[in-house]
């Protein structure tokens, strides 16, 4: 059972959202779509395992699945990519979605990344990560004065052309490192190994309303961190067909894009999302004219109004909440 779903992090709205309306000469462009790359990777590969995790082996209780917690630690907080709960122990999987060969070298604790002709790159050790977000989950239950359970770990690689080579310690990296297919028939073994039952029905149930409690959503900005001011981004109604900053027209109603002809009704409501990503949550009726290309306030008060979006103060000063859109990100 999924107690808590995967969603699509903040920060990768706003990154896309960067993506789309910074403009591509700022010298902090292409360091955003490298963070982005990896970013959608991850979500992807994670995505990817979501199958593999519906064929777990039945038991005779229930288990927990919890994608993507952020749990205290300290005066700190640590990440899981996924959790699962079972009445006998605790699983963490650090899934990775990496290309070309990856060598494992755990007695250096990295991984190293070899794409084609591209330089070979040093990443951080997987097996290491999760290693320690054993450790830093254990603390977590002893904190919460609940059952310390056993702990066990796996590397999960979701994408299956990937090729693992081992440079060191091969017994280390068999034991914890696996490519999706093999989730099930990995985790068999691990009910054999740990036979103790150490949560009941009522303590389970307990962990996951403490989990859920306890995990706190990132919520670093990465305009500042990039250095984007108000400046950077581009304004206007973006055509959603084409990949070059093609900004729309407002014709009879519609909204036409002057390079691929696309006609669109609704185009405005990504724009407008996007200045809730990268600006502001708040808009006046002054930056909706500016943000939107439109002079005409009563084609804009119409659009907000089928929107549903409301605003506050008095003609001059009204201000219209945003914050409407950002839920259906």
């Amino acid at each position: 059972m999924i107690k808590k779903q995967r969603t699509i992090p903040l920060r990768v709205h706003i990154l896309r959202a960067m993506k789309r309306r910074v403009r591509p000469n700022h010298e902090k462009y292409e360091d955003l779509l490298m963070e982005l790359g990896i970013k959608e990777a991850g979500i992807y590969g994670e995505q990817a395992l979501d199958y593999y995790l519906k064929l777990l082996p039945e038991t005779d209780t229930t288990h927990f699945i919890f994608h993507d917690l952020r749990l205290p630690y300290r005066d700190t907080h640590f990440q899981i990519d996924t959790l699962i709960i079972f009445s006998n122990f605790c699983l963490l999987l650090e899934v990775k979605y990496v290309r070309g060969t990856i060598y494992f070298d755990p007695k250096n604790n990295q991984l190293i990344q070899e794409v084609e002709d591209k330089p070979l790159k040093a990443l951080q050790d997987p097996i290491l990560q999760v290693s320690n977000q054993c450790y830093k989950l254990t603390s977590w239950l002893k904190h919460k004065n609940l059952p310390i359970v056993p702990c066990e770990k796996l590397v999960v690689l979701t994408n299956p052309k990937v090729i693992v080579k081992v440079l060191s310690s091969p017994s280390i990296v068999e034991k914890h490192v696996i490519k999706s297919p093999a989730l099930s028939e990995k985790v068999i073994p691990l009910h054999k190994k740990n036979p103790t039952q150490f949560f009941d029905k009522k303590t389970l149930n307990r962990i996951c309303r403490l989990l859920i409690k306890d995990h706190t959503p990132l919520r670093s900005s990465p305009i500042e961190q990039y250095k984007v001011i108000t400046s950077d981004i581009l304004t206007g109604v973006l055509c959603p067909n084409c990949p070059h900053h093609v900004v729309m027209k407002r014709i009879h109603g519609k909204w036409r894009c002057p390079n691929c002809l696309l006609l669109s009704h609704d185009a405005h409501i990504e724009a407008l999302r996007d200045y809730a990503l990268l600006i502001s949550s708040e808009i006046t009726m002054e930056e909706l004219r500016r943000f939107l290309r439109i002079d005409n306030n009563y084609i804009i008060r119409r659009l907000l109004k089928n929107m549903k979006i409301t605003g506050t103060g008095n003609t001059k000063s009204r201000t219209y909440n945003l914050t409407p859109l950002l839920t259906k990100t």
